[in-house]
């Protein structure tokens, strides 16, 4: 391969790789049990602080139903840095670590309250069958701050009870998997 090949078959998995992170990030907004899996391995492994750790996919299955009933989530993914490690038993490997900020607003009997979490995916990429997928994430959390909710919509120039109003969703019926 030449060196110009290389580069480019470089920059095509680095963008591999980003799509896999966004559209993890996506998936977990929607509560998309579909979209998260396509994100790993089938025997990949998660590591979610003190919540879970073992099979991804399970990690999936358990937490969608939880997120459909939680109120409105966002995560964000920051910075990414990607290093490509070569072949390990015959499969390309990269290890990823992604900034993240993840906001979720959270219905407690003396009224909502937002937290909004910093920290990092830590993962280990193997391209199996031509294609990018996590065979292993940790998550690292940096800081986290619980407040009491204060929504104002733009201190009221924003009216969420006006039908003109696109509000998120979780599922299918969510604006960005309707097309218009």
């Amino acid at each position: 391969m030449s060196i110009s090949e290389a580069r480019l078959e470089a920059a095509l998995s680095r963008l591999e790789i980003q799509d896999v992170m966004m559209r993890y990030a996506r998936g977990v907004d929607r509560a998309d049990e579909k979209m998260l899996k396509s994100c790993y391995h089938a025997d990949a492994i998660e590591e979610h602080g003190s919540a879970y750790a073992g099979p991804a996919h399970a990690y999936i299955e358990g937490a969608v139903g939880r997120i459909r009933k939680m109120g409105a989530m966002a995560h964000y993914v920051c910075n990414i840095h990607i290093e490509f490690e070569g072949e390990r038993d015959g499969v390309e490997v990269a290890y990823v670590e992604a900034y993240v900020l993840t906001f979720l607003r959270v219905a407690e009997d003396e009224g909502d309250w937002d937290t909004l979490t910093g920290g990092r995916v830590c993962d280990r990429f193997e391209r199996r069958d031509g294609e990018w997928k996590i065979a292993h994430r940790k998550i690292v959390f940096d800081w986290n701050r619980d407040m009491p909710s204060n929504q104002g919509w733009c201190r009221g120039v924003l009216n969420p009870d006006d039908p003109k109003m696109v509000m998120a969703t979780k599922g299918a019926d969510d604006l960005s998997y309707l097309r218009f």
